[in-house]
């Protein structure tokens, strides 16, 4: 196994992932997305512009690709299923464990709730998948 990380490979699914938030969030569930934050769309255009929103999504999504990239790796992990599996167990215990409580505190919908933990398990497996079959 390499000692480095393959960048083109991170790149790559961080730019996926965003991609995959975008159809996502803004094409298929918009309006459940919003409609369940309980904000209006003038609301939701006083934070950060797309531009600028997109920009931390994508630094997020490099950060996120680059610690599973490192899992991978030190667990030996090579094939599409074990980084898959890798991927749903991230999602299991540390998306879906965080979010779900909190969702629930703030009495906000399951419906949101599935919105945003789906977006985010698509964008998991989508890295997982690129990182495995990526090795070069």
């Amino acid at each position: 196994m390499k000692n480095s990380f393959n960048y083109p490979a991170i790149i790559v699914s961080a730019l996926a992932s965003l991609g995959i938030g975008f159809v996502w969030f803004t094409v298929l569930f918009k309006t459940a997305y919003i409609q369940d934050l309980g904000k209006t769309r003038e609301q939701m255009a006083q934070g950060p512009n797309a531009i600028v929103a997109s920009s931390y999504q994508l630094l997020g999504n490099l950060v996120m690709a680059l610690v599973l990239a490192w899992l991978l790796r030190k667990l030996g992990y090579e094939t599409v299923g074990e980084s898959l599996q890798l991927g749903i167990l991230i999602w299991l215990g540390f998306v879906a464990a965080i979010i779900g409580p909190m969702y629930a505190f703030q009495a906000f919908s399951f419906r949101l709730f599935l919105i945003i933990s789906v977006g985010y398990l698509l964008c998991i497996l989508a890295t997982s998948a690129i990182l495995a079959v990526w090795k070069g």
